[in-house]
């Protein structure tokens, strides 16, 4: 998988010079074309003197367009593979750099540069930005995809297909599982044979003593390792349930050790990794409340047209009110209400109860899914960060029939409510629609244990990035 990575990181790389180097270029062609080509709507050819009385801002232009191309999902590998996608993703985002530069020029350039060349300067960009992903998508598409054997219980391994959805879409070839069993090798078996006869299951290759024949056989380029549920999950999950919370340190393994895990304590020369803490009594977390509530605030302002915008919207195309209120349970297990713009048809829970909403649930309106997309019908929930009863950044808050289940079903699961739930969340801008509870609560804990101002601040881009591209749930 290095070797994959270590391809990605210089397609990413080769994409980045190639836009610098083109803008520049796309800039000097700009003003060629200008000078001595006839345009329509232009009076006479553009003198070339004038290039050298100009203020020339390229370095400033180039910077904002990386910026905007990255916010496009320019620079993610998966979005690729789709031509239209490409070119329609180029055109909008150097539209947006186009009146970006327009006001670059206009407030802090030369209010007489001439607009002919800022136009000129984007046709030739976007031509040139487009036909690199068209062909950078094709080579992509073209290579072949890693050869991943699975390694697990069958119910590992059928999780992790459900998570993974399609693992072609993300270039992962899954030759083939091998399972493990707490009662050996027939036990096993039978299992895998059982999870065989579901359709898109992969095939069963063996037991953990083949491995060495398989990864020859399959030339397997990387092995995944699912983590069955073990004596320790269970164990912390009973803990963690307790009134007194205690503070809970393992001795590490070799795996852990392995894994990036880091001795946080010791007796004597034991080393210890504390598993179960008090993830708030860190200084960040009173930063982060401080943070939350300038930053809360600056947006609620600069939001208020858009929100404006939207309620017109939901009242024009469909009956019911325009805000939507709903109990949802926050830190420390205390529920609280939330606010959201109405994305649903009136009433649409009144026969079935609360139910999980689908990625093309029938209930949501055709303005309401322009607003989940765009995350816009959360815009309201700014008011619960002012209010204290939540963040911009956390663990989604989830309503209380939900949390009731899946504390029940998923072992850890009130763990993540040790923080105040957040606007968006790492799970929010890596899962997908499909993804699991089990799998969010993952990526919810991985925020708490790993949290730092540097981390909020990269989910806030990543956000921003959803927002645009409309991916992520």
């Amino acid at each position: 998988m290095e070797r994959v990575g270590l391809r990605e990181q210089s397609t990413i790389a080769f994409l980045l010079t190639f836009d610098v180097l083109w803008g520049f270029v796309a800039y000097l062609l700009a003003f060629v074309v200008r000078i001595h080509v006839p345009l329509p709507f232009t009076a006479d050819f553009l003198p070339g003197r004038r290039v050298f009385e100009l203020r020339h801002m390229v370095l400033q232009l180039l910077a904002a367009e990386i910026v905007i191309l990255y916010f496009f999902g320019f620079y993610d590998l998966r979005a690729l593979r789709s031509s239209f996608r490409s070119i329609v993703n180029s055109v909008t985002a150097l539209f947006v750099h186009l009146l970006a530069a327009s006001a670059l020029y206009f407030f802090v350039g030369d209010v007489n540069f001439p607009r002919s060349v800022l136009v000129i300067y984007w046709l030739i960009n976007a031509v040139g930005l487009a036909a690199v992903r068209e062909w950078m998508g094709r080579r992509l598409a073209a290579r072949s995809a890693v050869r991943v054997l699975l390694v697990g219980t069958a119910e590992e391994i059928e999780q992790f297909l459900t998570g993974v959805g399609s693992p072609r879409l993300h270039h992962v070839d899954v030759v083939g599982a091998v399972a493990v069993g707490p009662s050996g090798t027939q036990e096993s078996a039978a299992a895998m044979y059982r999870l065989v006869g579901t359709p898109g299951a992969p095939p069963w290759l063996g037991t953990v003593e083949d491995l060495p024949r398989l990864l020859a056989e399959h030339n397997v380029g990387e092995i995944v390792l699912l983590s069955p549920l073990s004596w320790r999950d269970q164990l912390v999950d009973r803990l963690l349930r307790e009134r007194r919370r205690p503070r809970v340190s393992v001795v590490p393994s070799v795996y852990d050790i392995l894994v990036g895990r880091i001795s946080s304590g010791k007796i004597h020369d034991v080393p210890l990794i504390e598993v179960v803490k008090n993830p708030r009594d860190d200084l960040a977390y009173l930063v982060k409340r401080i943070t939350d509530f300038v930053i809360a605030a600056a947006l609620g302002i600069l939001a208020l047209p858009i929100l404006v915008a939207a309620a017109i919207a939901i009242r024009v195309s469909s009956p019911g009110p325009i805000f939507y209120r709903q109990r949802r349970v926050g830190e420390g297990g205390a529920e609280f209400v939330i606010w959201k713009l109405r994305t649903m048809a009136h009433g649409a829970e009144e026969e079935s109860g609360p139910i999980l909403a689908s990625a093309r649930d029938e209930r949501v309106t055709p303005i309401g899914r322009f607003l989940r997309a765009t995350r816009i019908d959360e815009v309201p929930q700014l008011g619960n960060v002012l209010n204290g009863t939540m963040s911009l950044i956390g663990p989604r808050p989830e309503r209380p029939e939900f949390v009731q289940r899946y504390a029940e079903e998923i072992p850890g699961y009130l763990e993540r409510f040790q923080v105040k739930p957040g606007l968006t969340g790492l799970a929010q801008v890596n899962g997908e629609y499909h993804t699991s509870a089990a799998y969010k609560l993952k990526y919810d804990l991985a925020y708490i244990y790993n949290y730092s101002l540097v981390l909020d601040l990269k989910i806030m881009a990543e956000t921003v990035k959803v927002m645009v591209t409309r991916r992520g749930v």
